[in-house]
């Protein structure tokens, strides 16, 4: 536990090293005159460049002791500390070795298409009709909702979808509603995802049109149950009904709702509908409260750039790993499994990770989007509950991962002489969270002060 004895004696130690060095100013400036500034400039830096390191050496000597924890721990570490500010390794411990990152591989998938596709990339959810409209309303054709993986897509926005159609005239439909859902492949688990935990909160299914994260809405407990429920079918019955509801009602007089499916759109109708969410929208969830939906929509989102209709989680692995080239990492030695994580097929090692930390650094298009997004500590998102105290408080913004026996943190801290550190700690092998999780906290507090 975070000792704040322990924190007033290291201060009083740095306070004292402060005071001699103040004490030596004098004799290395001795021979300082008005008429000479640039030797007390000389002096100067002189100081400064004693202060920086004494600060590095002492702050290496305190995590030396963590590895000592570590080697002698029945779990393996891997930790990776990086100057920003002087853009140099400031100290390692098994940094190269690969390990499953959990849910900060959320910050690769972030990194990576926020570098590739821009904070303003558009999630489109976009509605057609085909065929003509008659005289007496009624659509000669059929209605297409065409999904982009928006997992923010909600029912009040169905209802916006049911009013639009509405809105063109249409008071009956003598053709279908279909959902078209090849934007990506048929799979709906992740690579790598275990069977028996699809779909739950943590590990939804996967399908580029749903409704509510596709398991929210009156009858989904009935069509969950079915052999053959598909989310994007489940969005195209929600709209018939929500249809049925404006009376807006299927040409056939037997049928007592506009009838539905799912089909490709051919490309023939008209646009009458367009909702759009952005990158940014959906990383604020993504990263604050680690929400695996969403990494893996802005994880599709880069595999369909340059693959069309059907994109599988190859091409988004594609698309990162050259992000992680661009950052300077090998990618020889890692793996890409999904966006957000809940793979166990993902590895990559701690100064990997940093290094794409450091890259998002560097690229102020990419830094001041992520930042923000970051959880902070003892304040909000998965680090609400963690160090809400000592010099880590407020400081700390870093990504949380999690998985059975994987318990990992990466992200950013202000050390005390100014400088932005990054840092990556992943604990791999650990049997109790909570033993994982205090030995990373007590390392930021010391990363901190």
């Amino acid at each position: 536990m975070y000792s704040s004895k322990k924190k007033e004696n290291r201060r009083s130690g740095r306070l004292l090293t402060l005071v001699l060095l103040a004490l030596a100013m004098p004799l290395l400036a001795q021979e300082t005159t008005l008429e000479d500034p640039i030797l007390s400039d000389t002096a100067e830096a002189a100081i400064s460049e004693n202060t920086e390191r004494l600060w590095e050496e002492q702050l290496k000597t305190e995590l030396d002791k963590f590895a000592a924890e570590a080697e002698n721990a029945y779990f393996n570490t891997g930790i990776c500390v990086w100057d920003l500010t002087a853009d140099s390794l400031l100290w390692g411990y098994n940094d190269k070795k690969v390990m499953r990152p959990a849910s900060t591989q959320k910050v690769v998938t972030a990194v990576s298409a926020l570098s590739t596709l821009g904070a303003r990339h558009e999630f489109r959810t976009r509605g057609y009709c085909t065929g003509e409209l008659t005289a007496d309303s009624t659509l000669l054709g059929d209605i297409y909702i065409v999904g982009d993986f928006d997992p923010m897509y909600s029912y009040s926005d169905l209802k916006e979808l049911a009013s639009s159609i509405r809105n063109l005239g249409i008071r009956s439909i003598s053709g279908t509603i279909y959902g078209d859902a090849s934007m990506k492949s048929q799979d709906l688990y992740g690579n790598g995802w275990c069977w028996d935990d699809v779909p739950s909160k943590n590990e939804p299914f996967l399908c580029a049109l749903m409704l509510e994260r596709g398991t929210t809405y009156p009858d989904f407990k009935k069509y969950s149950e079915e052999a053959a429920f598909h989310p994007a079918e489940h969005f195209v019955y929600a709209l018939s009904q929500e249809l049925k509801k404006l009376n807006v009602t299927a040409a056939d007089s037997t049928a007592s709702a506009v009838g539905y499916g799912l089909k490709e759109y051919p490309y023939d109708g008209k646009n009458f509908y367009t909702k759009t969410r952005t990158i940014e929208q959906v990383m604020q969830q993504m990263l604050k409260e680690s929400d695996n939906l969403h990494a893996e929509a802005v994880f599709f989102q880069l595999a369909h750039l340059n693959s069309g209709r059907h994109c599988t989680w190859k091409d988004g692995a594609r698309q990162v790993e050259n992000v992680l080239r661009q950052a300077g990492v090998a990618t020889t030695y890692l793996e890409v499994a999904d966006g957000s994580g809940v793979s166990l097929y993902n590895y990559i090692s701690p100064n990997a990770m940093t290094a794409m930390l450091r890259h998002a650094y560097q690229n102020k298009d990419i830094f001041q989007h992520l930042y923000p997004a970051l959880p902070i500590a003892g304040v909000d998102g998965t680090l609400k509950d963690r160090m809400k105290s000592g010099d880590a408080r407020f400081n700390v913004r870093a990504k949380t991962g999690t998985l059975k026996g994987v318990i990992t943190l990466c992200g950013y801290v202000k050390a005390s002489n100014g400088h932005q550190l990054a840092f990556s700690i992943f604990v791999n092998g650990v049997l109790t969270a909570k033993t994982a999780r205090d030995f990373q906290d007590r390392i930021c507090q010391e990363l901190a002060r």
